[in-house]
């Protein structure tokens, strides 16, 4: 009987799964922090999201659709299901195991009814990924990664005949045309990979948040700029602001409203944002400007606070939240149209060779 278990630890973003997913592997590589550091500003919501029924979905943008193939530390191969299932249906786990002993992570889409240690298990069919990273034999037990019953994301055991079960599941929703096919991911991390930090790719996306377009957009094939569908940067505020105000007076016309996730996406990016002060004036590429940081710092607990003031509610009905919500989205506003500038300035000034001055 054997067992393995590859490395994961706790990433640095962890909102969506997707993104989740690839840090929690890669996170302790080399020149990780220069990748990440250099990504990771521009944000997007879908702007039409009432005129579609559709649930508002804030996130980070890196123009495309497919998160889990955006790390350049990580060789990912992909695999539609029914394909998964036509080959391996009967030898799923050894092929698991098999792939886990070569230093490779699966992430499968699995139904998460059958999966004991998550919110939907038995309660609702849940299509979703999950990050495998090391089995037991013995045990006959896989550990998983993912967020559990607590709603904390967290290391996990799923027993074999689970994880059999929720394969299975997802094949018969496919074949029933009930959902559509997200695909499996295979991870090779490529630990020796060289990334420089990019001065100038972080005025750019600064520059494109401040203006909110993306340039990437362009070279998306789903969300391309003749659809509009999606709004990028600063002006992600306007519609999370009417969001609030749409679930105060008349939260039936919206499909889901999901303010814990979208709060605290709006977190990660304000945390984002100073972290990358931090690294940046670490790295000698910003001045050493302690009271500048400072107001990052502010921004990132009034983003903080919104989303903790909404947890509060959620428990003890906070009066007057969604105005308390909507004041600190505008003043976040207010202080990132004054210190974007000053930090892309503050860029051009420390890195004029990267930057050419007008």
């Amino acid at each position: 009987m054997s067992k393995h278990v590859l490395p994961i630890v706790h990433p640095p973003l962890y909102g969506l799964l997707s993104w989740a997913y690839t840090l929690s592997t890669t996170s302790t590589m080399p020149h990780f922090n220069s990748w990440f550091y250099s990504n990771f500003i521009q944000v997007c919501c879908n702007k039409n999201y009432l005129e579609e029924k559709q649930e508002l979905f804030f996130d980070f943008y890196r123009g495309g659709n497919n998160e889990l193939n955006h790390n350049p530390f990580i060789l990912s191969s992909t695999l539609d299901t029914p394909m998964l299932y036509e080959i391996f249906k009967d030898k799923l786990h050894p092929f698991l195991t098999k792939k886990i002993k070569e230093g490779v992570y699966p992430v499968l889409f699995l139904d998460e009814y059958h999966i004991s240690y998550t919110t939907a298990y038995q309660a609702y069919p849940f299509p979703h990924h999950v990050l495998i990273y090391g089995y037991d034999e013995e045990r006959q037990i896989y550990h998983t990664y993912g967020f559990g019953k607590d709603l904390l994301l967290g290391y996990h055991e799923t027993s074999f005949e689970e994880l059999e079960q929720a394969f299975h599941s997802i094949d018969n929703y496919l074949k029933n045309h009930e959902i559509y096919d997200q695909y499996n991911y295979f991870f090779t991390l490529l630990p020796h990979l060289v990334y420089s930090l990019n001065i100038r790719l972080i005025h750019e996306q600064l520059d494109e948040y401040l203006r909110s377009v993306s340039s990437n957009n362009d070279q998306n094939r789903y969300f391309s700029s003749d659809i509009e569908y999606l709004a990028f940067g600063i002006s992600c505020y306007d519609h999370l602001s009417e969001h609030f105000q749409i679930i105060k007076n008349d939260p039936g016309s919206l499909l889901r409203p999901n303010p814990p996730r979208q709060l605290h996406l709006l977190w990660e990016h304000k945390k984002m944002l100073r972290n990358r002060v931090v690294f940046l004036q670490k790295e000698n590429k910003l001045p050493q400007d302690e009271n500048f940081l400072l107001r990052f710092l502010e921004l990132e607990q009034l983003a903080h606070q919104s989303r903790n003031l909404y947890a509060e509610h959620v428990v003890k009905e906070v009066p007057d939240v969604y105005e308390h919500i909507k004041q600190n989205l505008q003043y976040m506003k207010d202080m990132e149209l004054e210190l974007i500038p000053t930090l892309m300035n503050q860029l051009k000034q420390h890195n004029a060779e990267l930057i050419p001055l007008p």
